[in-house]
């Protein structure tokens, strides 16, 4: 889509240790921002507490193009930092966020604006495992772990997204400034969605193709894949999960506990009310008094784990229950204090943080 308005675009970066490629990265992502001469363009580069000359380079870039704004961390303090530092600093209309290694290709900049402007959305995401989008290069269990955790994450949320972590995406400026954001890590990308949802924000995806370069690929190869950073790449992706649903595990876990105890239950019932009919001869009480103690006698365990079952099931069932509950009112009070959700065409025209959509 080309357009005769100015559009303002703010193109954000963060850099991680990225010295071997960031150099001929900019100048790619450079090229790409100056095909459109309706475009005003900035880009924003933060350098995450890099220990390599990263630092050194993106200061260089900036040095040689004023449209080139760059920040500093002292320290690494995580992906999320970086951006949300960044997001800070912006001035454009619209916002896209890269991989610093450019998994993406930067062609993909013109792609989520475009889409973000046609279809009046609000968020717009690269995908690699939607229709006609691809993977390519990327290591198996890379992938595995990619594809599986999306699946989980897409189940998990208020979205049917199949790319929720992915960084490569198009904003509009006045949703970031919507968003109250805290997240440090990747984790800022499914935080994002999180909230988004709870406004009733618009979100669509464009299929993409994910490519690792060769450099890249050969790196990892040669790097030994320990069961450790495996066992951490799934433990964030359930985390993130349990922050769309953090009732479901405890729901979960109740009926687990709570179903088998029911069954119990029931057993343990025909069982006293064989007992107790045939001891009504006794009376009613004398009756239920021995059904109870034989039942006990015959099978002290299964009472001991079916009340144990049912007490802490109802108990976890209770304590999920509250979280619902907990879960409810902060969306309501979020809502009410980012002010009841983010109406886009009332605010369209004479607002910066809402400009009108080229045409």
């Amino acid at each position: 889509m080309q357009s005769s308005l100015q559009i303002r675009l703010s193109v954000v970066v963060a850099a991680y240790n990225e010295e071997a490629v960031i150099r001929e990265n900019i100048k790619r992502i450079v090229a790409t921002l100056n095909e459109r001469p309706n475009v005003s363009w900035e880009l924003v580069l933060v350098n995450d507490g890099s220990s390599d000359k990263t630092g050194e380079i993106l200061d260089r870039s900036a040095e040689k193009n004023s449209r080139i704004k760059v920040f500093h961390h002292f320290h690494n303090f995580g992906q999320g930092r970086a951006i949300r530092t960044a997001f800070a600093e912006c001035t454009g209309d619209f916002i896209v966020t890269l991989d610093a290694d450019l998994s993406y290709s930067p062609q993909y900049i013109w792609v989520l604006l475009d889409a973000l402007i046609e279809e009046h959305t609000d968020i717009c995401l690269a995908s690699p495992y939607v229709r006609d989008g691809r993977v390519r290069n990327v290591p198996l269990y890379r992938h595995i772990l990619s594809r599986g955790g999306n699946k989980y994450l897409a189940k998990m949320s208020h979205y049917n997204i199949s790319t929720s972590t992915c960084v490569v995406r198009a904003y509009r400026r006045s949703v970031i400034d919507s968003l109250h954001l805290t997240s440090d890590g990747m984790e800022l990308q499914v935080e994002i969605l999180m909230k988004s949802a709870m406004m009733g924000l618009k979100v669509v995806e464009k299929p993409a193709v994910l490519e690792w370069a060769h450099a890249k690929l050969e790196e990892a190869n040669l790097l030994r894949v320990s069961k450790m950073k495996i066992l951490r790449a799934i433990r964030l992706y359930l985390m993130m999960g349990w922050l769309f649903r953090p009732a479901l595990v405890f729901i979960l876990v109740a009926l687990v506990l709570i179903l088998p105890g029911i069954y119990m239950a029931a057993a343990l019932a025909f069982r006293a009310l064989a007992l107790l009919g045939a001891n009504l001869d006794s009376g009613l009480a004398e009756a239920v008094s021995i059904a109870l103690s034989g039942v006990f006698e015959t099978y002290p365990y299964s009472v001991i784990f079916c009340g144990g079952f049912l007490l802490l099931g109802v108990q976890l069932l209770v304590i999920s229950l509250v979280i619902l509950q907990n879960q409810f009112h902060f969306q309501e009070l979020y809502r009410l204090v980012q002010g009841s959700g983010l109406p886009r065409q009332s605010r369209r025209s004479g607002n910066r943080n809402n400009p009108p959509d080229p045409v």
